[in-house]
């Protein structure tokens, strides 16, 4: 296994943990507004750390579509335009697309 796929596993592993197991453990207090905010924020935003750092790896092959990529989907997923396996699904297409 290559040293990157090896990075890649261990930032889902933790991210996941943060996000998944972590608030099994820790009780934090929020207001409805507040926790309604965070439900609606935070998967977005820990998709498109994932999608950053796929555009990482990627972008020293071919960098403008990678970066052509990450943006389409983070517009995607900033506007709630469609669900967050569709937008990977988009910006997986465009990037083989911009790369053909």
């Amino acid at each position: 296994m290559s040293q990157s796929t090896e990075v890649a596993i261990a930032a889902l592993f933790v991210t996941s943990c943060l996000v998944r197991i972590l608030p099994v453990f820790i009780t934090v207090r929020l207001g409805y507004e507040s926790q309604r905010y965070l439900e609606r924020v935070l998967p977005v935003a820990v998709f498109i750390n994932f999608a950053v750092y796929i555009v990482y790896t990627e972008a020293s092959r071919e960098p403008i579509a990678a970066l052509v990529s990450l943006g389409v989907v983070a517009a995607i997923a900033l506007l709630n335009l469609f669900g967050l396996i569709t937008a990977a699904g988009i910006g997986t297409a465009l990037y083989f697309v911009l790369v053909a």
